[in-house]
């Protein structure tokens, strides 16, 4: 009789553990454990969703790519600092 092992395919994460680097899933401050929900890749010189286990990750996943890719740069500028009147601050806190 035959026998045949089947093999499955390792995960990301199995992948780079066995290469003998630290767990990607392990925070390196508090220990503690992520969990996998998504990933997000770029493809043709834009941000896509590649894995999205749920349709909350899908919607979060949704809105950091948005925040991200529509992050515009400050112009560059003489900024006007705003002058106080020439009152006591202290009598305008409210107590």
């Amino acid at each position: 009789m035959k026998a045949k092992k089947t093999m499955r395919r390792q995960t990301w994460r199995e992948r780079i553990v066995s290469s003998g680097k630290r767990d990607p899933l392990i925070c390196e401050k508090c220990q503690c454990y992520y969990e996998y929900k998504g990933e997000v890749c770029l493809e043709n010189g834009r941000l896509e969703i590649k894995v999205a286990l749920c349709t909350t990750t899908r919607a979060y996943l949704e809105r950091v790519i948005h925040h991200f890719t529509s992050i515009e740069t400050p112009k560059k500028g003489k900024k006007k600092k705003k002058k106080w009147p020439n009152q006591n601050r202290a009598s305008t806190l409210f107590v």
